[in-house]
């Protein structure tokens, strides 16, 4: 998922994008609240991370106009020093979906994102397999890249699916044959490779998009988070 963190401090930044990333989320940092509200009239995000102590424009005033400019449906959380019981309060109150206080746990703040995220998530959405950007529905047969569906033939969703069910490992081009194909064809044949680029370039498998795609050479292909 696409996540912006409104963060000033280099430290705790490098800890949050470290987080989100092992845990299969994209992470933009903002240093102001001025550039995030920027950034937000011409970019999507999935959630939301505001910290209070951003100096600048204030979070709560960052969250009061994505409330008022983007709805509700967005999930944002906040974070602070602030933990007492009358701040934690307003800012609920003022829009926010959670708030965390620091220092900040990086197994509770990647529970506390995949809680908002799950929440957040439209009805009947039946997406069972997620890294990143990248969701698929394989039951519906349907894919989803930065939540914009993308078309894939048969054979290329089988097989985009297989590199993302075995993300970080080698692929080798029999197990592609014998799971996609599933009938007898040569493992060196230029199909395969034909139906890889493909898959490559429709559903952008590049370094922005948090992964790469790569050939170990008359073995097979894999999947990488970048």
């Amino acid at each position: 998922m696409n996540i912006a963190a409104l963060q000033a401090d280099p430290t705790l930044a490098v800890s949050i994008e470290q987080t989100l990333r092992l845990n299969g989320h994209q992470c933009t940092r903002y240093l102001s609240g001025r550039t995030m509200i920027g950034a937000l009239r011409g970019r999507s995000f999935d959630l939301l991370m505001l910290d209070c102590d951003t100096p600048g424009i204030p979070a709560l005033e960052v969250l009061a106009w994505v409330r008022r400019t983007l709805g509700n449906e967005m999930p944002v959380m906040l974070t602070g020093t602030s933990n007492e019981e009358a701040f934690v309060a307003a800012c609920i109150a003022q829009g926010a979906d959670s708030y965390v206080p620091k220092p900040l746990r990086t197994a509770e703040l990647a529970a506390r994102v995949l809680a908002l995220l799950r929440r957040a998530r439209p009805a009947g959405d039946e997406c069972d397999l997620e890294h990143g950007v990248f969701r698929f529905a394989t039951a519906e047969r349907r894919v989803w890249v930065q939540g914009k569906p993308v078309l894939l033939a048969p054979k290329e969703f089988d097989l985009a699916v297989l590199l993302f069910r075995n993300l970080g490992s080698l692929v080798l081009r029999q197990a592609m044959v014998d799971q996609v194909w599933r009938y007898h064809m040569d493992p060196a044949s230029r199909t395969v490779d034909s139906h890889l680029s493909r898959v490559r370039t429709k559903l952008a498998l590049w370094p922005h998009n948090g992964v790469r795609l790569s050939s170990v050479y008359g073995l097979g292909s894999r999947l990488d988070a970048a």
